[in-house]
């Protein structure tokens, strides 16, 4: 897809600007320049060090201008739809500055994946990036001006050398896995938080909220009509298919991945081809959901793909090189896997995920939800309880205490996140001992019912993940679930509409009850992948050594090697404190590690 580069207050003959010229020359990039500044939209056939140059694709869009009056200031690149109307139109039309500057109205007028970056004319620098983080935006400072991109390759070719690498932003990863935060794995590397806008004046540079999920959900407590989400949903989904000759799906047969399967069915063309795929892994790898993937296929009257993933487990060695990923992923462990799912698609596929419904329509956690329904309906919160503690596991009295802690905890003013939410168990190899750094807390969350807290953070976690390009180095898979106005249509949703003694992610449950098997819509049991990279231990041990032993977090001094080659031994033979995912996190680090090369 195009990307956006661009610098200001550099002189044309610093590297940043030359090579940025460099590059505009491509056929298909798009400039905007003025005096000390360049904003550049380039093709995906540019010659960037570390990507993959091709031809567009059906989708690529080009990048579309923002203007003030008669004068280009700026481009936004990405996809960009309309808000009022027909959720899936196109928005191609130049866009005023003024939506990204005084009224900021850019993410009330458009949704979809963009970053934006426009230059007024007293020479203010803005940049926007959309409210989930469907595109990242890196930036860094650079002998007195900026130098930003969508890609960090892109703006390491900038530069003209890699950063060094902030190894304690790496050794908090392996704890917190993804998660939002201003941080990067390169040292003085700052990338945007999702729905912000960066604002520079001269060499004071300020960070404000375009777009706010907790100012949503203020704005909301309403019970959802089925209705519409259904209508939103197929929307959305329309709105990221587009032209696709193909559509890919990766589906378990669960809930979410189900739904957007029903989704791309409902409004597929002719000319369009869907193809639903299953992998299946070796007996104790995962819980095998291909019956329930089959019988939401069946149902659709699509022909499921099964891929036999025995030869696919994490850390097999893919065909190619590794890509050079924007941050490190557990997902990046799975690079055969992923290479051979790219190549099956084809590259004109558009690859969709059925992710973010956990966190965007919520999964039910200990009984804090009751607490929402005692503020909410008085004394009626209290037969909720108890038609909770009848349909659960959990007493009545401890789901009362759970409920009581979380009421005292919002009378007190408490927050209810940490930035330490997310953390795994600290190894005891992972040096140094101290809890590391916290995620950015997305602004208002914590102020709200732990619930809502919980929810808005796991949806700015997935902001963090969704474009690490880890799918398909060639096209980054999208998410329908996670487009702003599903997420909208959940954060407007009462949490006693979200959660109840019935379940969780109720609306979507009720918007596909009766289109899906009921296998996919009302069943509890979800399926875990952590059994696959526990078998991927013991098929690939030696890997899994070899970037132990002479990875670059030992030689930095973070990881202790015996220690870890132990956790790993144990790990292999079996679950060591449930899934053990920062022993995962670090191989994937490694392997990060040696597609860079720091």
């Amino acid at each position: 897809m195009t990307q956006l580069a661009g610098y200001v207050d550099l002189h044309p003959e610093q590297r940043p600007a030359r090579r940025l010229r460099e590059l505009v020359g491509t056929a298909g990039s798009v400039p905007v320049e003025g005096d000390g500044w360049l904003v550049a939209g380039l093709p995906p056939s540019a010659p960037v060090a570390g990507l993959p140059a091709r031809d567009p694709l059906p989708g690529d869009d080009a990048p579309v201008l923002v203007v003030a009056g008669a004068a280009n200031r700026g481009l936004l690149v990405g996809r960009l739809f309309h808000l009022d109307g027909d959720l899936s139109r196109r928005s191609t039309e130049p866009v005023p500055l003024d939506w990204l500057d005084h009224d900021g109205a850019l993410p009330r007028r458009r949704w979809g994946r963009y970053v934006g970056a426009a230059v007024r004319p007293d020479g203010t620098l803005l940049l926007v990036r959309d409210p989930i983080g469907h595109l990242p935006c890196f930036h860094v400072p650079y002998q007195g001006g900026l130098v930003f991109a969508t890609r960090m390759a892109l703006l390491v070719d900038l530069l003209g050398e890699c950063p060094a690498p902030d190894w304690d932003r790496l050794g908090t990863f392996v704890v917190q896995g993804p998660g939002p935060t201003t941080r990067t794995a390169w040292q003085g590397v700052s990338q945007l938080p999702p729905g912000t806008r960066l604002r520079r004046t001269g060499r004071e540079t300020s960070r404000e909220p375009l777009w706010s999920a907790a100012a949503v959900a203020a704005g909301g407590g309403a019970d959802p009509d089925p209705d519409a989400l259904r209508e939103t949903l197929r929307a959305c989904t329309r709105a990221w298919v587009g032209s696709a000759p193909v559509v890919a799906l990766d589906l378990s047969g669960g809930l979410d991945s189900s739904a957007v399967a029903w989704a791309v069915h409902a409004d597929l063309r002719a000319d369009q081809t869907f193809q639903p795929r299953y992998v299946s892994f070796p007996a104790g790898a995962s819980l095998d959901e291909r019956p329930l993937a089959g019988a939401v296929t069946q149902r659709l009257g699509s022909e499921l793909l099964v891929v036999d993933g025995a030869d696919l487990l994490p850390l097999t060695p893919p065909k190619g090189e590794l890509p050079r990923a924007d941050a490190p992923q557990l997902q990046f462990t799975e690079a055969r896997l992923n290479e051979l799912l790219a190549e099956q698609a084809g590259p004109a596929a558009e690859a969709l995920g059925g992710g973010g419904g956990d966190q965007v329509f919520v999964l039910k956690g200990g009984g804090d939800h009751l607490a929402d329904h005692l503020r909410r309906r008085g004394a009626l919160g209290l037969v909720e309880a108890w038609r909770e503690s009848r349909h659960g596991l959990t007493p009545f009295p401890q789901l009362l205490a759970t409920a009581g802690r979380e009421l005292r905890r919002g009378r007190r003013r408490e927050p209810a996140l940490t930035g330490h939410d997310f953390d795994f168990p600290r190894p005891a190899w992972l040096s140094p001992p101290d809890p590391g750094s916290p995620l950015d807390l997305p602004a208002g969350a914590a102020e709200l019912s732990a619930v809502r807290a919980g929810q808005i953070l796991g949806i700015a976690y997935w902001g963090d993940a969704v474009d690490r390009e880890h799918r398909n180095p060639h096209r980054p898979s999208v998410y329908p679930l996670l487009s702003q106005p599903v997420v909208e249509f959940a954060l407007r949703t009462s949490v006693p509409a979200l959660v109840d003694h019935t379940g969780d992610r109720l609306p979507l449950r009720r918007a596909v009850r009766g289109l899906l098997p009921g296998s996919a819509t009302d069943a509890a049991v979800k399926g875990s992948y952590a059994g696959m990279y526990q078998l991927a231990l013991r098929h690939n041990a030696a890997v899994a050594r070899e970037l132990i032993m002479d990875g670059r977090c030992a030689e930095q001094g973070l990881v202790e090697r015996e220690a870890a080659l132990a956790d790993l031994r144990a790990t292999g033979r079996g679950f060591v404190r449930g899934p053990n995912w920062p022993l995962y996190n670090l191989l994937a680090v490694e392997l990060w590690c040696r597609a860079w090369r720091p």
